[in-house]
């Protein structure tokens, strides 16, 4: 039973290790770029103050970076304050233009709910018609019921119910079982 435990969580928890995974290594690349970019402008920084140097004086060329830096970084604030966030009523060209797929190929969100739907009780239909047969009408409205609560639930959290059903069936199996010496 700890074994199939092992195998549904380490199922279920793959693709979140690969996301993070991904995720990881960009955010290292992207830390590795900036740090590339910050050593990269201390150095340009450096021999454009020996060059002006040079021509205005040490002074002078101190003044010129530095404006230069503050011009840059004022520009910077006002476009940062500028920008627009767009809205999510009116979606970009690009993305209106990336989102247009032909009518038929698409699936409504209803379409895949009642496909879902019609997948369980083909499913459940021979149990529930075994204990209708058996005369065990409480167990069958409690499957029926389950499938029910299962038809308005995301699949995601079916699989998130079983595996915390899972833990605590575990954990209660546990605890009945005698200690090992």
């Amino acid at each position: 039973m700890n074994g199939f435990i092992s195998r549904l969580i380490g199922d279920a928890t793959a693709p979140l290790r690969e996301t993070s995974t991904r995720l990881l290594q960009k955010a290292v690349l992207f830390f590795l770029a900036i740090s590339f970019l910050f050593v990269a402008s201390i150095f340009l920084t450096i021999a454009l103050f020996v060059f002006l140097q040079t021509l205005a004086g040490s002074v002078g060329a101190a003044l010129s970076i530095g404006g230069l830096y503050l011009a840059a970084g004022v520009i910077g604030i006002f476009v940062a304050m500028r920008e627009r966030p767009v809205r999510a009523d009116r979606p970009s060209a690009a993305l209106r233009e990336k989102n247009t797929v032909p009518m038929e190929e698409t699936e409504t969100p209803r379409q895949g709910k009642a496909d879902f739907a019609n997948t369980i009780d083909d499913s459940i239909a021979p149990f529930l018609d075994i204990l209708k047969e058996a005369g065990m009408e409480r167990e069958r409205l409690a499957l029926d019921a389950g499938a029910e609560i299962a038809k308005q639930l995301h699949p995601f959290s079916l699989v998130a119910f079983a595996m915390i059903s899972g833990f605590i069936l575990g954990t209660i199996m546990r605890r009945s079982e005698p200690p090992r010496a």
